[in-house]
């Protein structure tokens, strides 16, 4: 009898091994994952045979089956949170400084001063700018736009004898050039703000706990350039700007290590009072929203004010992964967008109707926003979509 019942048990476990690729994968097939920032493969269009149905279905299994992702998400848990471990080979470290090198080289062209646009380019992105501001204009809706430096445009000497430089000035002294000559467009470049903080010994980007991005300091510094230019928008209607009282702010200190080098790093860290915005999770399921940036960083923010105005922000990450919720105590909803997701502007514009568009992010975004947007390029009817 107790054979008969370790048979049955073996065999339950047996299959449910076999079940288990199943319940890990991906349900929905071809997204992009997270985890690696890789195209998966989709299931079969139909499930009846057609020629190259078995190649399909062997390649979503390949794909998407056997915990795939569980196994990449549990191995980024591991290195990050519990052995507190960033791996990248593509990576610049100096004394206890080290800089992220993206795989597309934006981070190292902009090291060497290799993406400052040519006279032609520059032209294009004025026009186009141009273009943005009359396109919303004739819409009346508010719009400004601010390009942010990378973390080496900030601290660069400690880099000044590891990287040649082949272009006396950077891309975001071009765009800070540009925004002094045409005012009218409402562009600003944050070029001084943070350099000037840096100059007078603040820690404004993380030395060795993330590669690329401002800590908190630097985000709330940021934070008031860029209130500051929407309220330029808005010269009628005032637009809180919150101040340090609004934050706890403490010092944290931690151990990190970055390629088999072990950094103690002492930073600022500002997290808000009483926050009074609400992030709503659902607001883009209920549009249907289908996001087309890998880290699904689409985010509607609401206070219930409906006396405040309503704000549309696209750009990077320097936005959403923590400058967002500031920005929203002060509209009533706020709603921001990837600029993967640039192509779904106007659909969201049409939904949202918002009171002021901003375009915001790192120097390669803002140009790639502006001299790329669909809004700035005439487009034919069928491609043109509603809500």
């Amino acid at each position: 009898m107790k054979d008969k019942i370790m048979d049955i048990l073996v065999a339950a476990a047996f299959f449910a091994m076999l079940l288990l690729p199943l319940v890990f994968s991906d349900k929905e097939g071809g997204k992009i994952s997270i985890e690696e920032n890789r195209y998966l493969a989709s299931a079969p269009s139909s499930f009846s045979y057609h020629e190259g149905f078995f190649e399909e279905i062997s390649n979503w299994i390949n794909d998407n089956a056997g915990g795939r992702e569980l196994a990449n998400q549990f191995h980024t848990w591991l290195n990050y949170s519990i052995l507190n471990e960033f791996r990248n080979e593509s990576a610049v470290i100096v004394n206890d400084w080290y800089y992220a090198l993206d795989s597309e080289n934006l981070t190292l062209n902009n090291l060497q001063h290799k993406d400052v646009m040519d006279a032609e380019e520059t032209d294009r992105f004025i026009s186009r700018l141009q273009n943005l501001n009359n396109y919303f204009e004739e819409k009346n809706i508010r719009f400004c736009s601010m390009a942010f430096p990378y973390k080496v445009d900030i601290y660069p000497d400690n880099l000044k004898d590891y990287i040649t430089q082949v272009t006396p000035n950077s891309e975001i002294f071009l765009m800070d050039s540009l925004a002094e000559l045409y005012p009218e467009l409402h562009f600003k470049a944050l070029n001084g703000e943070l350099k000037d903080a840096a100059a007078q010994g603040q820690l404004v980007c993380y030395r060795s706990y993330d590669g690329s991005h401002w800590n908190s300091q630097g985000i709330f510094i940021g934070y008031k350039a860029l209130m500051e230019q929407i309220q330029s928008v808005f010269p009628e209607q005032e637009i809180r700007i919150l101040d340090e009282s609004d934050f706890q702010i403490r010092i944290i200190e931690r151990t990190n290590k970055v390629l088999n080098h072990v950094f103690s790093e002492e930073d600022v860290a500002y997290s808000l009072t009483d926050p009074k915005a609400v992030n709503n999770d659902n607001w883009f399921n209920t549009i249907n929203y289908a996001n087309n940036d890998p880290w699904k960083s689409c985010r509607c923010y609401e206070t219930g004010d409906y006396s405040r105005p309503d704000i549309l922000i696209i750009g990077d990450s320097y936005i959403w992964m923590q400058m967002f919720p500031w920005i929203a105590e002060s509209f009533n909803k706020s709603v921001f967008i990837h600029q993967f997701d640039e192509d779904n502007l106007q659909r969201i514009i049409d939904r949202v109707h918002p009171d002021v568009v901003v375009f915001a992010g790192l120097t390669t975004t803002i140009e790639d926003l502006i001299r790329f947007s669909d809004i700035t390029i005439e487009r034919g009817a069928i491609r043109k979509m509603f809500f």
